[in-house]
């Protein structure tokens, strides 16, 4: 998600053509690509300090895990905030320190959210007015149409398929509500979106959607050349493998 962030502060940049975007040349870009690695520092030391395996979690998460994996607490480890423990008197425990670490953890969402959509909707300001004003030709014009088109499908995927689902599995966590197996939903989401995020730019820029259909032709029309080619050989075997009759 801090990648993703990242990525859109910098066609913010292009787009303006902003003196910082020099930043992205020579020894600075290490500046930008250290972003994710705090967004991944702040992660592991919140899951390892103040989500660590504790007594409380351990009694809660033992049957459960029991009953679905079928595996025994001495056969995995665990990382993971417990919020609330019910007592045996039916008071309710909140527990604080993984509270503030799973406060953490969704700050980081929401700061990821916040980015993507103010460069977002600058990067489609900008956009919008570029292919508003600009004299150029209509080529040109068509062009900025597409990638502006394609810029916004661009953001509505990461959102549909990262930032949804995981601010939807927090929420529950905080309500106190347990998903079960479904929250395995958002561990796939975040894993298809690199492979459907191009997706949209290929599909909407002509260009790349026209090379796209040529090479798929092309490599059809092999294939079928090759196929023939290979049905007229075998014909000829065979005819050739026929006894001449006496």
């Amino acid at each position: 998600m801090a990648v993703f962030a990242v990525h859109f502060v910098y066609r913010w940049l292009v787009v303006t053509e902003h003196p910082l975007l020099e930043t992205f040349n020579g020894w600075k870009i290490w500046i930008w690509f250290s972003v994710p690695m705090w967004y991944g520092l702040t992660w592991i030391c919140t899951g390892y300090i103040l989500s660590a395996p504790n007594e409380h979690t351990s009694r809660f998460i033992k049957d459960n895990v029991k009953e679905i994996f079928d595996l025994e607490f001495d056969e995995y480890v665990y990382l993971g905030p417990f919020l609330y423990e019910k007592t045996d008197n039916g008071t309710i425990d909140v527990h604080i320190v993984p509270f503030i670490g799973l406060g953490i953890i969704s700050g980081t969402i929401v700061s990821s959210i916040i980015i993507v959509l103010v460069f977002g909707i600058l990067c489609y300001q900008k956009i919008n007015k570029l292919v508003a004003t600009t004299a150029a030709s209509a080529k040109l014009i068509k062009l900025q149409r597409q990638l502006f088109y394609a810029l916004v499908i661009q953001t509505l995927v990461p959102f549909i398929l990262m930032h949804i689902p995981a601010a939807i599995m927090f929420a529950f966590v905080f309500l106190d509500i347990d998903l079960g197996v479904y929250s395995a939903v958002v561990s796939m989401t975040i894993a298809i979106y690199p492979a459907v995020d191009p997706i949209p730019t290929l599909v909407i820029v002509e260009n790349y959607r026209k090379t796209i259909i040529r090479y798929l032709k092309l490599d059809c029309v092999k294939r079928s050349s090759v196929a023939v080619a290979t049905s007229t050989t075998e014909a000829r075997s065979a005819k050739a493998s026929d006894p001449v009759p006496s």
